[in-house]
């Protein structure tokens, strides 16, 4: 009887580790299949300075912020696209570890932008996201 039970009890526990070690790997919680089907290649940064000019402009039109506002706006995403203009080559070579780099630097922008701006403008923010990277878009910088 204790034998049956045994092995009863070490086919579950086999079971369940095979399961765990063919299970995919979550970003954000979506798996990173589907997170990749999904993917979409960031845009070039370029001179870091004059882009993050350009994001703070227009979301300074787009989300009528204050002067105050600016100066940390400017610091919190100069400091973003300098993070992220380091692993930029890894959404050519490696899209996971690109993603898995990409997804806490913009959790933690995102997190500064929404203490600087307030949540109603953070809200409204989050909706000026583009479906793409198309050009003439600065914004895309913050969301890919």
């Amino acid at each position: 009887m204790k034998k049956i039970f045994f092995c009863v009890v070490a086919a579950a526990f086999i079971n369940v580790s095979a399961q765990a070690q063919i299970s995919l790997p979550k970003i954000d919680g979506k798996t990173a299949a589907s997170t990749l089907a999904n993917f979409i290649k960031p845009p070039a940064i370029g001179d870091v300075t004059q882009t993050t000019g350009n994001i703070v402009s227009d979301l300074t039109g787009k989300l009528a912020l204050s002067a105050v506002q600016k100066p940390a706006l400017t610091s919190a995403i100069s400091s973003f696209l300098q993070k992220k203009n380091s692993i930029l080559s890894l959404a050519n070579t490696n899209p996971a570890q690109y993603l898995s780099k990409f997804n806490p630097l913009q959790s933690d922008l995102f997190s500064k932008v929404k203490g600087i701006v307030g949540a109603a403008k953070f809200a409204s923010l989050l909706k000026l996201k583009p479906a793409g990277t198309g050009a003439g878009n600065v914004l895309s910088n913050l969301f890919f």
